[in-house]
């Protein structure tokens, strides 16, 4: 994968959020910007600022290291030749689809004391994860993805957005965005590390002597982090949340029924922090994964088997949504 060169920024000051969403909503996000690029003619990287949590992290770092979109689908799509079974070896990560069995009892205490302690100043997802245990997966095929990509130091203006990927400290449940002024040092492959650390799957990642989980904890999109003193002035965003659904859920069986309420508890806090770009005067374009893309994601969405099926139905089920006039935005 590699840049290219690329116009002139438009006057308009664009920023780009791209959500949580697993091995699966990685797919779906890389093929909705390639999709929107066709659509508007413009290029994802050239947005002024990028913030990415968790799956949205590994793309965001891509783009801000200058990465085309297309290199990203068309690694996406390309066949990987595996070794023989028996010679395979044993990962630690999630490409199998299902994790490691988890170490035994809650994975923070610390963080359950601060919720006793303050209930109302945490959301549901970080009380769960505390409770859920150490997962025993390794985030190293993170570090090695985004290695090969991003430079050891940090992208900044003039050459490069500006770049917040987000994580949740895990003894704290404090969001921390990464890349922002007073936030602990780290490069795009130790933050987006730390970013894809799904509490009860991933171990927690190390940086600065404090533990880190996926940001999604704290928020799918932490698209609010645009109305920080740290931003610089924005016309408009656009925003992708592969852990949402658009349309009518259509449900069967248990894991498909909680795959629902999952994303619509996802959506409707996503949608609030969309309300609050637009009240701030920011247009807003926002997109989730309507039924036919969740139907070939299913229920597991760190399964990362499905992947190119999720890229080639995404790339034609949201090239039809972009061109569609009466769709929300």
């Amino acid at each position: 994968m590699s840049g290219s060169e690329r116009p002139d920024r438009t006057l308009s000051r664009r920023a780009l959020v791209l959500g949580t969403g697993g091995s699966l909503g990685y797919a779906w996000t890389v093929a909705a910007l390639s999709t929107w690029q066709q659509h508007t003619g413009l290029d994802v990287r050239d947005a002024d600022v990028i913030i990415g949590t968790s799956a949205g992290s590994i793309v965001a770092s891509a783009l801000a290291s200058g990465v085309a979109v297309d290199d990203l689908v068309a690694h996406l799509l390309e066949p990987r030749e595996h070794p023989p079974s028996g010679t395979r070896p044993r990962r630690r990560g999630a490409r199998g689809g299902l994790p490691p069995l988890p170490r035994v009892g809650p994975g923070s205490v610390r963080l359950l004391r601060e919720v006793a302690r303050h209930p109302r100043r945490f959301p549901p997802f970080a009380v769960a994860s505390a409770l859920l245990p150490i997962g025993r997966a390794d985030t190293t095929g993170v570090i090695r993805l985004v290695s090969s990509f991003a430079p050891e130091t940090w992208p900044a203006p003039p050459t490069a957005p500006e770049l917040r990927i987000v994580a949740t400290d895990y003894d704290s449940g404090a969001r921390v965005p990464f890349g922002r002024q007073g936030a602990p040092p780290a490069s795009c492959a130790e933050a987006a590390s730390a970013s894809c650390a799904v509490p009860g799957w991933f171990s927690p990642v190390r940086i600065g002597g404090r533990r880190y989980v996926d940001g999604g904890v704290c928020s799918a999109t932490s698209a609010d982090l645009l109305l920080g003193s740290d931003m610089p002035a924005l016309d408009e965003a656009l925003v992708l949340v592969p852990l949402a659904r658009r349309g009518r859920a259509h449900l069967t069986g248990v894991g498909a029924a909680a795959d629902g309420l999952f994303r619509g508890m996802v959506g409707a806090r996503s949608a609030r922090e969309i309300a609050r770009l637009r009240e701030a005067g920011l247009t807003v374009t926002s997109h989730a994964p309507g039924p036919e893309e969740r139907a070939v994601m299913g229920w597991n969405v760190m399964d990362a088997r499905r992947q190119a099926d999720v890229v080639r139905t995404a790339l034609r089920t949201t090239a039809q949504w972009w061109s569609r006039k009466d769709r929300d935005t």
